[in-house]
């Protein structure tokens, strides 16, 4: 079956070490920039624990809703049953990783994603696309490709790791990140993505004007300054309680008890002292990781990215 033709979806599962190429009608050079995955009926691996806890500390909300949305039984069947192919993935020269769509994956839509991305593939190793209707951390640019030369700019200038999708509406959506940070652009107009382009920025309504706010000075930042921005100490805390109710929810789907769970994230010493005490806190902090960690695979994720 060729690629964009499945009845179902396709999986986003590229590397970022694809090989070079342009847009806009050129031929891709050396190569189609295919790069091979798992297919889709294939098992869903081992969630990486280690290059897990190793990393979480730079996570951010994105991260987290991936991480807790690839554990999900219906998100995997719903993979399994879309056609055994990936989609292109390409790198551009810029270095921007960039997906073409041919047509909307419905099926993924309704996990707020523009396409499947394999679930077996950890955090940071596949781009992850969600709609931009589902995530408050995008704002919206009005790209001018014939404007005055003062006023454009590359996308190469935004100093962070870069994926774009191109879907069937022709509009590039693309996602700008690091450690700890994410914000998506949206980009009408920015037909060419190697090219510059003047950018006009959309602020729309008042709901979201503090968290738009906030994305265009990241934006700027990484735009104007070499440093990459630090993690808030407020995302560091949310990040801990959002691993150990991951932690949590891997060990409720391996069939754990309570209390093996509560050893894997407190300590052996710790739960050995405080399990059978009187308050019941340890015992009952558990239970609440457990729930708080199904909760979030069962579409509390969405949370994460509003």
């Amino acid at each position: 079956m060729a690629p964009g033709r499945s009845a179902r979806g396709h999986f986003l599962d590229c590397a970022i070490e694809t090989q070079d190429g342009h847009i806009a009608g050129a031929a891709i050079a050396r190569g189609s920039g295919v790069v091979g995955g798992a297919a889709a009926g294939a098992g869903l691996r081992r969630h990486a624990p280690d290059r897990i806890a190793r990393a979480w500390q730079t996570f951010d909300r994105g991260d987290w809703a991936w991480e807790y949305l690839r554990r999900n039984r219906s998100y995997q069947n719903d993979c399994r049953a879309a056609t055994p192919r990936t989609l292109p993935c390409v790198t551009l020269r810029d270095g921007t990783a960039l997906v073409r769509l041919r047509r909307r994956y419905l099926h993924a839509e309704r996990w707020g994603l523009v396409a499947f991305t394999d679930p077996s593939r950890p955090t940071r190793t596949a781009p992850v696309f969600w709609m931009p209707a589902v995530s408050r951390r995008v704002v919206h640019a009005r790209c001018d490709m014939a404007s005055d030369r003062s006023r454009m700019m590359r996308l190469a200038q935004f100093r962070a790791q870069r994926s774009a999708v191109i879907g069937v509406d022709h509009v590039p959506v693309v996602a700008i990140g690091g450690p700890g940070f994410n914000v998506g652009l949206v980009a009408h107009g920015w037909y060419v993505l190697t090219r510059p382009a003047a950018l006009t920025f959309e602020l729309d309504g008042f709901d979201e004007l503090g968290t738009r706010i906030e994305c265009l000075r990241l934006l700027q930042r990484l735009a104007k300054s070499r440093a990459l921005p630090r993690a808030r100490r407020s995302t560091r805390t949310t990040n801990e309680r959002l691993f150990q109710a991951l932690t949590a929810l891997d060990g409720s789907l391996a069939g754990r008890s309570y209390r093996e769970i509560a050893t894997t994230i407190f300590g052996r010493k710790r739960v050995a002292q405080d399990w059978d005490a009187p308050s019941r806190y340890l015992k009952d902090r558990t239970r609440r990781l457990v729930a708080k960690g199904h909760e979030l695979m069962n579409g509390g994720y969405r949370n994460l990215l509003s």
